[in-house]
């Protein structure tokens, strides 16, 4: 398979699966809205759908490195994804319990798609190595930003029961177009003693090769600022004078800027300029610059600028993300690189969802303080990947001259 075949059925496989998992907590609020007249039990599916995926990371990522036919097992994933949906379309017919186990399941397949996906680049689109993470990259910010606008138009269209139908249908044709993917299994072993081995070897990995532990720190310390994003920008807009809905345009902005810097860094030219920076450095310097700009929009006078200035940043961050993703490819033994890839991806989750606590928990503080808050944790990323601390000398070791 060509080059740019490869990447165009990663995309047309990746993008879709991608989706439905970022937009379907929008249609799940709806319907519960829609069907039950319940906004908290909107939350409740919500909550139930993703939570899974943080506990099932290292199992699904176990799984992901050991099974003989890995496309199968994304195709099985998806149709548990699909299933679930279908089930919660019709919450209110359908006993909520039952709703509630089918979410269940399907948030314990969603790692298979965030993050345990990505293990597969390098097989998937074989040869120019930078460039593969670009496209996954690309495949994030694009599902990212799309996601819940595509979904939020469809219930207007379909209704919720209809949108989650859809995006039941959605999901089950992302995983058969998976399977064109030209991947095959890594020779694990999947009975339960072996993938309890290969947790454990995974999480030791982790933890101890302290190149793969700083990459994966970083990736989940920016989250704090990517989690803190949504509520700080209503707050911003509401400060300056605008609606609450305003706050969606600097959202929009900064996400469009993600998606520009994802398909700026996905053309050859340029994939091979980033290439030539080693990784490590380009993934630093792009957090920095993401968190410098956003310092930016924090002091910016009016909300335009404000705006402009969020869009610049996301530019720099979809880079950083593509050289996140090659590190921890570089930085991981076959054997355990899903598990490492999944489990990363978990962790980024679970700070994103503390920032959004810690600044719905702070709301009070003036909002451009609160903006220039969110740029810390993009910033505290190139100390935490740049530097190093000392080992201490073994005793009687000469000391070095000068």
């Amino acid at each position: 398979m060509s080059g740019r075949r490869a990447e165009a059925v990663y995309l047309a496989g990746a993008i879709p699966v991608r989706l439905v998992t970022n937009g379907a907590g929008v249609a799940l609020a709806l319907a519960a809205a829609s069907r039950l007249d319940s906004v908290a039990i909107g939350g409740l599916l919500i909550a139930v759908l993703n939570a899974p995926s943080v506990v099932a990371a290292p199992v699904i990522g176990a799984l992901t490195d050991a099974v003989a036919f890995p496309k199968r097992f994304m195709l099985g994933a998806s149709a548990v994804m699909a299933a679930a949906l279908a089930l919660a379309a019709f919450v209110g017919e359908v006993p909520l319990p039952m709703v509630v186990v089918g979410l269940l399941a399907g948030g314990c397949v969603v790692p298979v798609f965030i993050g345990g996906l990505s293990a597969w680049v390098d097989e998937a689109m074989p040869g120019d190595h930078a460039r593969g993470f670009a496209v996954d990259a690309l495949s994030y910010n694009l599902a990212g930003i799309a996601g819940p606008a595509i979904v939020a138009g469809m219930s207007a269209l379909l209704t919720a029961t209809g949108a989650l139908l859809a995006l039941a249908g959605i999901m089950l044709a992302g995983g058969l177009l998976l399977q064109l993917l030209p991947i095959a299994g890594r020779g694990g072993a999947a009975d339960p003693r072996s993938l309890a081995r290969g947790v454990a070897r995974a999480t030791r990995h982790l933890v101890t090769h302290g190149p793969l532990a700083r990459v994966v720190l970083a990736g989940a310390i920016v989250q704090l600022g990517g989690g803190m994003m949504p509520v700080v920008a209503v707050l911003v807009a509401v400060h300056r004078g605008l609606p609450e809905s305003a706050g969606g345009l600097l959202l929009t902005a900064f996400s469009i800027g993600g998606v520009t810097g994802a398909l700026l860094v996905a053309v050859p030219a340029i994939t091979r300029r980033v290439a030539a920076v080693p990784p490590r450095l380009m993934m630093a310097g792009s957090f920095a610059a993401t968190g410098v700009l956003t310092l930016l929009a924090a002091v910016s006078p009016s909300f335009v600028l404000t705006a402009v200035a969020l869009g610049l940043s996301g530019l720099p961050d979809a880079t950083g993300v593509a050289a996140m993703l090659r590190l921890r490819q570089e930085e991981s033994p076959a054997d355990v690189r899903a598990q490492v890839f999944v489990v990363a991806a978990g962790t980024r989750a679970v700070t994103a969802a503390i920032g959004a606590a810690v600044a719905g928990a702070i709301a009070g503080l003036d909002p451009s303080l609160l903006l220039g808050l969110v740029a810390v944790p993009w910033l505290a990323a190139f100390p935490i990947l740049l530097l190093r601390l000392r080992r201490p000398r073994a005793a009687g070791a000469p000391t070095p001259a000068g």
